[in-house]
């Protein structure tokens, strides 16, 4: 049986009693009511997947379709979601998404007949946008987003690319389409646009955790993300014809909602304001807009959604992040140990760096490599490879006991621009020990010692 949501739910339901939460009253999603559930348990400190099994449709109306939130929200979900079983270390679910995002998986192609996604099929005027749950997440949101990915086919490349971005409803067939200058969906809509093309677009409403990690590695413009998908999945992933473009565009065959759709050439609308994922609104923009034209589903389909920057979004955006970057450092500095994308920096803006140093400069080439690599990235901190980049405390306590302020602190102007309000100045703090020279030794407590005393009876 090929990995899908409904299998994962049932899995962690089994595994891990407790880690799901079934809602089975009403939550009214056009209210606020789901988000302001989960910032319930955020303030509890409760990360626990929810289910609303209970939810109005856009329209008010009582809707087919559960929504489903959380499945990203800790570090032991996503390495589930990877099959990879009880973590030992933070660093492994890196280490093990960076290798998944080098290998190419393979896919297969079936009948729509045999196509869970297509046990319902609505098209022409069969198609409402209305009559799904399309939640308002902030306060001051303009409107109601969808929040899941979206897929692309090259116009001239036989490639398919798969990004996370919003969707805002305007009316029953018609939405945004959020393709951002630092998107690869905005460089193949220009591709459309120069040839004054309709893009076909798909929006990907569910399907299992691990499909959606593999959308978040940094691959290259022209990777073929169905195949780094089935990496992620560690199986062929199933595809089969969408019914707008048939043979031409292939969808994922697991998935429980695909909104099919097209991108007119040169029409742009405005959303936002939307929270996002650093925690404020974005401003009014013009975006593209997508004309919807056909909606499959499973007959029990799960609509995903997330809670914009919080704990889900961040470790669902930023750990495959980790790995990509990694990935990248490792080839000009070897001594890289691990890295981590702390939620303190919403997995975005700050990074967390630990090397085993071979050369005094080795701290600055990671640092410098970690901001390429990240168009949002503002502060590098590089540490010794006995600090643990998971443990802010020990981060916080190398910079402050192993930075020499005069020349462990560098400023760099103008080398981000994808949101201007953050500035494009970027700082590097190299809070590792010099190679030469003497420097105390660090406390420790014996390992013979922590082997001999057991509390674990202690603390049941």
């Amino acid at each position: 049986m090929s990995k899908d949501l409904h299998q994962f739910i049932s899995q962690e339901e089994e595994k891990r009693p407790g880690s799901v939460i079934r809602v089975k009253e009403r939550i009214d999603s056009n209210q606020h009511e789901t988000i302001a559930f989960l910032k319930h348990l955020d303030l509890r400190g409760l990360q626990k997947m929810v289910l609303f099994e209970n939810v109005p449709a856009l329209n008010g109306q009582p809707s087919a379709f559960p929504l489903f939130y959380n499945p990203w929200a800790t570090r032991q979900f996503c390495a589930d979601a990877l099959g990879m079983g009880d973590l030992k270390s933070n660093m492994d679910l890196s280490l093990e998404v960076a290798r998944r995002e080098l290998q190419k998986g393979e896919v297969e192609t079936i009948s729509r007949g045999k196509a869970p996604c297509k046990e319902v099929i609505l098209k022409g005027a069969q198609v409402d946008l209305r009559t799904l749950p399309i939640p308002m997440h902030h306060k001051d949101d303009v409107g109601a987003y969808l929040t899941m990915a979206c897929a692309m086919k090259s116009l001239d490349n036989d490639f398919y690319d798969i990004t996370f971005t919003k969707n805002m409803y305007y009316t029953p067939q018609r939405m945004s389409f959020s393709a951002h200058p630092h998107h690869h969906l905005e460089a193949m809509t220009t591709e459309y646009e120069k040839k004054n093309k309709r893009a076909p677009v798909i929006v990907i409403l569910g399907h299992h955790p691990a499909f959606f990690l593999s959308t978040c590695c940094m691959t290259p413009y022209g990777n073929n993300d169905y195949l780094t998908a089935s990496a992620f999945l560690q199986e062929p992933l199933r595809l089969t014809p969408s019914e707008t473009w048939g043979e031409d565009f292939l969808v994922p065959a697991d998935a429980e909602m695909i909104i099919e759709g097209e991108v007119p050439p040169h029409v742009r609308e405005s959303q936002n304001p939307f929270g996002e994922i650093l925690g404020y609104y974005q401003v009014e923009m013009k975006v593209p807009v997508l004309e919807v034209t056909a909606i499959t589903h499973r007959k029990k389909a799960i609509i995903q959604d997330f809670w914009p920057g919080q704990m889900d979004h961040w470790n669902m955006g930023g750990i495959p992040k980790e790995g990509s970057v990694f990935n990248v450092i490792k080839k000009t500095v070897p001594g890289i140990t691990a890295i981590h994308l702390p939620p303190s920096g919403c997995a975005r803006v700050i990074c967390y760096i630990s090397i085993k140093k071979e050369f005094e400069n080795d701290a600055n080439k990671a640092a410098m490599q970690a901001f390429v690599e990240m168009p949002n990235l503002k502060l590098a901190v590089v540490v010794d490879d006995d600090v643990d980049v998971f443990n802010e405390r020990e981060v916080l306590w190398a910079v402050g006991t192993r930075t020499h302020w005069d020349k462990d602190v560098e400023i760099i102007r103008k080398v981000q621009s994808f949101r201007g309000w953050l500035g494009d100045a970027v700082a590097m703090i190299d809070a590792t020990k010099p190679l030469k020279g003497e420097f105390p030794k660090r406390n420790e407590v014996p390992e013979e010692a922590m082997k001999r005393v057991d509390v674990s009876k202690y603390l049941t």
